[in-house]
């Protein structure tokens, strides 16, 4: 199965792409979508959907996962966070994907066994799970493939109780 990993934001959207085949995991590829701080908001949603929309379009994943939004104490960030998950949903719809959606302890849990692990153990976990020689840049690379590997997982649990063979 491949998976695309996301990690919204409206300034940078990181995205990864991870094959898992029985054991085995690898990073296909991996980027963050920029946008113009200068821009207008529209403009730069616009720029977030577009770019998911040819990643998958590139790389064809089977599925795509995406962080949820958190609560924040800066109700602007969390609202800017939103608008451009939203936009990342549907560029990722338009590629023909739906978005599965996960939470931050979600994705800690899966990736290092504890839902409140630090950003530096989730890279290192990225690093060793991905058997990776440096860390991925940005760190919201790394976030992203968390959220695909954290989907992976969940994907093969719920597979393994329905009697299903990956």
């Amino acid at each position: 199965m491949t998976v695309m990993g996301i990690d919204p934001g409206l300034g940078a959207s990181g995205w990864a792409v991870v094959t898992g085949e029985g054991e085995t995991l690898t990073l296909v590829a991996f980027g963050a979508i920029r946008t113009d701080p200068a821009a207008q908001l529209a403009d730069r949603l616009v720029a977030i959907c577009d770019g998911i929309r040819q990643i998958v379009s590139v790389h064809s994943p089977d599925e795509v996962a995406i962080e949820d939004v958190f609560l924040a104490k800066d109700a602007r960030a969390a609202f800017a966070l939103g608008q451009a998950r939203g936009a990342a949903i549907v560029g990722a719809a338009q590629g023909g994907c739906r978005a599965h959606s996960y939470t931050a302890l979600q994705v800690k849990q899966s990736v290092t066994g504890h839902g409140h692990a630090s950003k530096d153990q989730v890279g290192f976990m990225v690093r060793r799970l991905l058997n990776l020689a440096e860390p991925l840049r940005p760190a919201d690379c790394a976030d992203a493939a968390a959220i695909a590997l954290c989907h992976l997982q969940r994907s093969r649990c719920a597979m393994a109780i329905a009697g299903v063979t990956p």
